[in-house]
């Protein structure tokens, strides 16, 4: 390969460059691409100026703190070069950790991560060198999954001048496009800060005159909980209503008025297993945007960080079997574990945790398991973590596969009822956490079965500690007397509704704080 392509920019180009410079940091691993990476650094610092390119082995000095200055310049420059070669996909698996305890150093991967991290404002640039292919998604770990979703540029050695020209040109536009300005903050006193406090009505909402409407009040109680103590913990109630009319159409006139538990237990039953879990399949499989509420979830630690405040993350309970909440973190790149209920495999009855940065691991004794973002003495969550309590659609990650993973049936919900005390199958992080937070249903009906099943399975029918919530389109006195014996204080709206008023609510009075 050559690295003698400096002289064929001239001086006024290079000056220019530094007058409106973009910072270039090569991240490589050197058992994998430290050959092409001096060679690439030669080529584009010829272009850019040296003082605007960053690559370790030719801009640490002795005595400095070599991590910090990665660090420094890895967020601060505008285009992240990543080079992945034949020994990259390898020498990652190498520094793996397995288990929580591990103290592996993974420089090269921690790099990425930082690039990739939301807020960020770095262009990542995969370089692929010769015929390596860009890594499949489900084969990283999800720190590193947006790496694989990035365009990527191909550098081959035997064309080495080529392709470099061609990169270099990729930085050109990069550098020419205007650098994106930070959202401004909701103004305070934008128009509702009186109104917001006034009891908001939703038409049409509400069988029942005396189910409230939430009021400027409440939006407030549960903003505070959220923002100053992270302790509300958001519970999502099923997509019953789409799961179940899906199933009702494999069966007679007769059930069109079955609940989703009805159903799946009536096509179990008279059609047989693969009836019910194919159609569960192709109904889960079909990829909708994630919701109001699931992009809320997700914009909300950012949401604090915006206004200057600690970020504050949550424990998110769902019963939903699809992946929206997941696919709405990944698409704001924020963090998340996730914890997965598994009916069927060889950790049937167990929860099996997914860490954010390292891979699956069963949780076999849920009373000493300490390995979620959650601390063991405060309770805080270090990270958002996402609790599928009924399982989850046929899907892997980090290599852990599972299928027909679903507590949906009525006799599923029994067996799941009537298994042993629930803190043998609840690891003991998150059942402290959700006993003693306050919860916000939304998404249910006091109807449902799946509610019924996670009240009975974690309070055992006492009534919550603290003070909780639920949210539902049309409520009557029944709902309202259900709630009311878990002391759960219920209140009439449309979930959407409902979703955008509070987060209206946050990004005024929060700009009124910060």
């Amino acid at each position: 390969m050559s690295s003698t392509g400096t002289e064929s920019y001239p001086d006024d180009a290079r000056s220019e460059s530094a007058e409106s410079s973009v910072g270039v940091f090569i991240n490589y691993r050197r058992e994998d691409t430290a050959g092409i990476a001096l060679a690439l650094h030669d080529r584009v610092a010829g272009r850019f100026g040296a003082e605007n390119v960053f690559l370790d082995v030719r801009n640490l000095t002795p005595g400095v703190n070599w991590l910090e200055e990665i660090r420094s310049r890895g967020t601060s420059c505008r285009v992240f070069i990543s080079l992945i070669g034949a020994r990259w996909m390898a020498s990652l698996r190498e520094r793996q950790p397995s288990s929580r305890t591990d103290q592996v150093v993974d420089e090269a991967r921690r790099e990425i991560e930082m690039a990739l991290n939301r807020g960020s404002e770095v262009e990542v640039i995969p370089v692929l060198v010769d015929d390596t292919a860009i890594p499949s998604p489900d084969s990283l770990p999800r720190s590193l999954r947006g790496l694989a979703t990035r365009q990527a540029e191909r550098l081959r050695v035997t064309h080495f001048d080529q392709d470099v020209d061609r990169l270099i040109q990729t930085i050109e536009d990069i550098r020419r496009r205007p650098e994106a300005s930070a959202p401004e903050p909701a103004s305070p006193g934008s128009g509702q800060t009186d109104e917001m406090l006034a009891p908001h009505p939703f038409p049409g909402t509400g069988s029942d005159a005396r189910i409230a409407a939430p009021d400027g009040h409440h939006y407030l109680e549960v903003m505070a909980y959220m923002a100053d103590g992270g302790t509300v913990v958001p519970v999502l109630g099923p997509n019953a209503g789409k799961l179940s009319a899906g199933l009702s159409g494999l069966l007679r006139p007769t059930a069109e008025h079955l609940d989703l538990a009805e159903a799946a237990q009536y096509v179990y039953v008279v059609a047989g297993r693969p009836d019910l879990y194919r159609s569960l399949r192709q109904m889960l499989s079909d990829e909708r945007e994630p919701s109001i509420t699931h992009r809320f979830l997700a914009r909300f630690p950012a949401m604090l960080e915006r206004f200057g405040l600690p970020r504050r993350y949550q424990l998110i309970v769902t019963t939903n079997y699809d992946t929206e909440l997941e696919r709405a973190f990944e698409i704001e790149n924020e963090p998340y574990d996730l914890a997965v209920y598994m009916s069927t495999g060889p950790d049937k009855g167990r929860f099996v945790h997914f860490p954010y940065e390292r891979g699956p691991e069963a949780i076999k004794v849920p009373n000493d398991y300490s390995g979620l973002p959650i601390d063991v003495e405060t309770y805080e969550l270090e990270r958002t973590l996402i609790v599928k309590i009924h399982g989850a659609i046929d899907g892997a990650m980090g290599g852990y596969r599972w299928s027909e993973n679903y507590v949906i049936t009525e006799d599923h919900y029994i067996d799941y009822l009537s298994a042993s005390r629930v803190e043998t199958l609840v690891p003991t992080q998150i059942l402290t956490k959700l006993r003693d937070s306050h919860c916000l249903f939304v998404g249910y009906t006091i109807r449902d079965w799946s509610l019924r099943v996670f009240l009975k399975r974690i309070w055992e029918g006492q009534p919550l500690a603290a003070k909780s919530w639920a949210i539902q389109r049309n409520p009557g006195v029944v709902d309202r007397e259900s709630w009311s014996q878990f002391h759960v204080e219920l209140f009439a709206a449309p979930l959407e509704d409902y979703i955008t008023t509070l987060e209206q609510h946050m990004m005024t009075h929060l700009g009124v704080r910060g």
